[in-house]
């Protein structure tokens, strides 16, 4: 899956444009697994992170600014996955920004 279809929307956010990941399905189908993966197998996270990163060295002249994240909602609670730790996230969104939501913390 990651290669037929997830690393497209990798290259295009090297290429400027914003890009979602997004895993859904019942409790218990593989979905934070499928994000984070094993060391055996790697996950979406590991596999974006490897990709974004070869293609900014392939441009050493370049400048590049990222900003990611990767979170989990199970039950109504937001959960950081790459800081768990953090606690009492919430989605917000407003109609003065076109309905762009954001996660608090």
């Amino acid at each position: 899956v990651y290669g037929s279809v997830l690393s497209e929307i990798v290259q295009s956010t090297v290429d400027g444009y914003n890009g979602c990941i997004f895993a859904y399905g019942q409790t218990s189908s593989g979905k934070t697994f499928t994000m984070t993966g094993s060391a055996a197998s790697p996950g979406v996270i590991p596999l974006a992170a490897n990709e974004v990163f070869s293609h900014v060295r392939k441009y050493p002249s370049r400048e590049f600014f990222f900003r990611l994240s990767y979170i989990e909602i199970y039950n109504e609670v937001v959960i950081d996955l790459l800081d768990p730790t953090k606690t009492g996230l919430q989605i917000r969104s407003s109609e003065q920004t076109s309905g762009v939501v954001k996660i608090m913390g």
